[in-house]
């Protein structure tokens, strides 16, 4: 369709090597498409759902070794444009039931950067937690620049949020600030009970993180002040 009509296409969470092979033919090719991660995607594999545990079902489902690995080069190749929560809370009696039948689904949006940062610019010698070392094939670090372009200025630019739509635009004086302040050093484990979200379908709970967002500006107006949502 997209060489037929010329128009552009976005296609969301890739979880697979085949994925991200096939965004690389069609990027080769010309064609106007972009693509999405998600940090669990890039974070988990499958031996999670060994378990059973609802908390870590999802969709797409989460993939082998190799597959997180082909999509983490994805994203630093330039392959994939961009990285997105895929916040998705469930109220608890949800994940209580059956594998089977449980929604799939995982709260994303307050880890997601420590999440990205971890997987994408730390190793074991920068201090990334053991179970987010690349698992397979060894890749070199992402540097920040290329995580603030996968997490805000690309996502901006495919959605059209510009500076004529007060939602985007380039920092500088007398702009709209849409900011966040995050602190890199920041070392934390993640406790459900603490979120600001009500929902606790986090499949990170007890799992240590490095990388925090500190303060969130949107529109101009503080909406995360020390960590805390005020907003």
């Amino acid at each position: 369709l997209v060489r037929l009509t010329g128009a552009p296409l976005h296609l969301l969470h890739l979880s697979s090597a085949r994925s991200v092979a096939l965004v690389r033919a069609a990027r080769a090719e010309g064609l106007p498409v972009t693509a999405e991660v998600t940090p669990h995607h890039m974070a988990l594999t499958d031996a999670e759902v060994a378990s059973y545990d609802p908390v870590f079902k999802v969709n797409p489902p989460l993939r082998p070794g190799a597959d997180v690995d082909a999509v983490r080069a994805g994203v630093l190749d330039g392959t994939i444009d961009a990285i997105a929560t895929d916040h998705a809370p469930h109220p608890p009696e949800s994940k209580e039931e059956p594998f089977d039948s449980a929604p799939p689904g995982m709260t994303g949006l307050e880890t997601a950067f420590a999440v990205a940062y971890g997987a994408l610019c730390c190793d074991a010698s920068t201090g990334a937690p053991s179970w987010l070392v690349a698992t397979e094939t060894p890749q070199r670090l992402a540097s920040l620049a290329e995580l603030f372009m996968a997490m805000s200025v690309a996502p901006a630019r495919i959605a059209g949020l510009d500076a004529a739509s007060g939602q985007g635009g380039p920092v500088g004086p007398g702009a709209r600030a849409h900011l966040c302040v995050v602190d890199l050093a920041a070392r934390w484990t993640v406790d459900p009970a603490a979120s600001a979200s009500r929902s606790r379908n986090t499949p990170l709970a007890g799992r240590e993180l490095v990388g925090r967002v500190r303060h969130t500006i949107y529109a101009g107006e503080p909406v995360v002040v020390d960590g805390k949502a005020v907003r």
